[in-house]
């Protein structure tokens, strides 16, 4: 009576359950094609001789070539924003209405530098944080 054969089957039956049980999760994981929540810009800019605004921010595609296009003007888009962000009051971007209308220029601005608009290019801008001091 040959014990090797048998011995090698009770051996790697479980081996290879466990590896047809691990192999296949990586390939799941990568079939969804997104990445998560994508990373928000981070800006800290001066608001005139006493205070500055740091604010992350996350500009929402309306298409996922928009979202293609944000990636790739990304730098033109935030010397943008600095320049906006430059000019404005930090009395006015503490209320309501004032981080409201800076939405809606930071949308204006970004659809501009990527020669898109709102149906097709960037369709909402998000804030993460927002601190003036």
């Amino acid at each position: 009576m040959n014990v090797a054969p048998r011995f090698a089957r009770f051996c790697l039956a479980p081996i290879l359950l466990v590896l047809a049980l691990f192999l296949p999760l990586p390939a799941m994981a990568s079939d969804h094609g997104g990445g998560g929540a994508p990373e928000p810009l981070v800006f800290t800019v001066n608001l005139g001789k006493e205070n500055f605004l740091q604010f992350g921010l996350i500009l929402e595609p309306a298409t996922p070539e928009a979202a293609g296009l944000i990636a790739a003007h990304k730098p033109q888009i935030q010397h943008e924003i600095i320049l906006l962000l430059s000019g404005k009051d930090a009395t006015k971007l503490r209320t309501l209405a004032g981080k409201k209308e800076l939405i809606e220029e930071l949308v204006e601005l970004a659809n501009h530098a990527i020669h898109e608009d709102e149906k097709t290019g960037v369709k909402e801008a998000l804030f993460t944080r927002f601190l003036i001091q």
